[in-house]
């Protein structure tokens, strides 16, 4: 069975196997299905069905006890309600890191770093492609029936591994942001989430408390991709995306 129509048995959801040539190509279906979806009451989402991923859909139903994907789900959303996401990004920190501070200045100490003020309005969703630069395989357009787009990380959950945050505790953050700057998954794999980001932070002081909130959510940012605090701020600051891997 091809893991697509793997997908198909657990989810009865409508979906385009998608194929492209460049993120210019992606990012354009990408916004005219969410702004279809606003209209429709759909929220789009990018899925890579690689076999990691699918296993560990069917983990997590073996955790619950269930063989009905839409228990998963119901389950995700409930336990999301009782999670104060400040409050968990917080003690999910100290929980994974060695370096919790009381003021969010002592993260950053490059004093002569140079921000860039360039656009940052492309969206660019890098985990569809490989790092050769080709599409990978198994990738679908997903219409999930929600017009809350943070469930979405209900929907799909993965997590629990790697210090990755687990789904319910994803969708509260993620619900968090949402709100504060229109933050929407885009894209999802086994190991990585992007964000499509309608309203991102527009000074750098909110972008460094953005900052610090995502190395709580996800230390591997600071610590194998941008190296310092005040790159990830940067890469933060009036950026439409967002991106997050657990290595």
């Amino acid at each position: 069975m091809s893991n697509i129509e793997n997908f198909k048995e657990l989810y009865n959801f409508e979906f385009e196997e998608i194929k492209a040539d460049s993120f210019e190509e992606v990012s354009k279906k990408y916004l005219a299905a969410y702004k279809d979806g606003k209209e429709k009451g759909y929220t789009p989402v990018f899925l890579v069905l690689d076999d990691n991923l699918l296993e560990t859909f069917e983990i997590n139903m073996e955790d619950e006890d269930t063989d009905n994907m839409m228990d998963l789900v119901k389950s995700n959303l409930e336990k999301a309600k009782s999670i104060n996401p400040i409050e968990f990004l917080e003690k999910f920190q100290g929980q994974n890191t060695d370096d919790l501070k009381e003021n969010i200045d002592e993260y950053f100490s490059e004093i002569d770093y140079e921000f860039h003020d360039d656009d940052k309005s492309n969206l660019e969703l890098s985990t569809v492609f490989d790092y050769d630069g080709n599409f990978k395989d198994n990738v679908i357009l997903v219409k999930v029936p929600t017009t809350k787009p943070y469930e979405v990380l209900a929907y799909f959950g993965m997590g629990g591994y790697n210090e990755c945050p687990f789904p319910a505790e994803q969708v509260a953050v993620a619900k968090y942001w949402y709100e504060k700057y229109g933050a929407v998954p885009a894209a999802i794999t086994y190991d990585e989430i992007e964000f499509y980001v309608e309203r991102p932070p527009q000074t750098l002081e909110e972008a460094k408390k953005l900052a610090v909130e995502h190395y709580a959510f996800c230390y591997d940012l600071v610590l194998q991709c941008c190296g310092t605090f005040e790159a990830l701020v940067d890469g933060l600051y009036k950026n439409i995306q967002w991106y997050f891997w657990w290595d």
